[in-house]
């Protein structure tokens, strides 16, 4: 029986690079922060979450055209609107974005064992433009040459056009060309899964919680 990293890597060794999504597989968030903030506001986790994650807040973001700190100013005004102080609104956003999650050990290992043995390994995310200042802080300085952020390229996963950019700015990285069958990514979310096969990389999901025989 095997798991996500077991399977990543082998099938690693028939690819020259191996591409890591970065939440829920590089690095994962617990739910208290997002729990305690929200309680104190008489919310659940849930509507906090649907509120911050709003695709007319979030989409901008993750496409460049919103900073990070952009996006917390409009959840502040999303908070207010709904009768929330603005002290208190203010006071959540800034815990809640002090809580940049932690590293997930097993996955940051086979990066490094990956690295090892050869394979030039990239992180891809929809990211915002303060990833390289989050994974400082999380002590994976390492990784931000490397990210491949959506903030960056202008288009997030699953659409085409992102994984397109994506392969270009790790061909310069590399100071190569790479076909697109020599790339292994991995993601959380099946979606981004089907968006890679589609575009010509090799993928696998990454289902912490599902172990299989393939």
């Amino acid at each position: 029986m095997t798991g996500p990293h077991d399977t990543i890597r082998r099938r690693a060794r028939d690819c020259g690079v191996v591409v890591f999504d970065l939440d829920g597989v590089i690095r994962e968030f617990g739910p208290a922060t997002t729990e305690a903030v929200a309680a104190d506001l008489g919310l659940t986790a849930d509507d906090f979450l649907a509120l911050a994650f709003a695709p007319d807040l979030i989409e901008p973001v993750v496409t460049g055209q919103r900073t990070f700190a952009g996006w917390c100013g409009l959840i502040r005004d999303a908070l207010v609107a709904r009768d929330i102080p603005p002290a208190a609104a203010e006071e959540a956003v800034t815990r809640w974005v002090a809580d940049r999650g932690v590293p997930v050990a097993e996955t940051v290992e086979l990066m490094r064992e990956l690295e090892e043995d050869g394979a030039a390994v990239f992180v891809f995310t929809n990211g915002t433009d303060n990833i390289p200042a989050e994974l400082r802080q999380i002590g994976l300085d390492h990784l931000v040459d490397v990210v491949l952020n959506s903030a960056v390229l202008g288009h997030r996963k699953p659409h085409h056009e992102a994984y397109a950019r994506a392969h270009a700015a790790l061909e310069s990285h590399l100071g190569r060309a790479v076909r697109p069958d020599e790339v292994l990514f991995t993601d959380d979310r099946p979606d981004n899964i089907d968006g890679a096969i589609r575009f010509g990389w090799q993928a696998v999901h990454f289902d912490a919680g599902v172990r299989t025989d393939v």
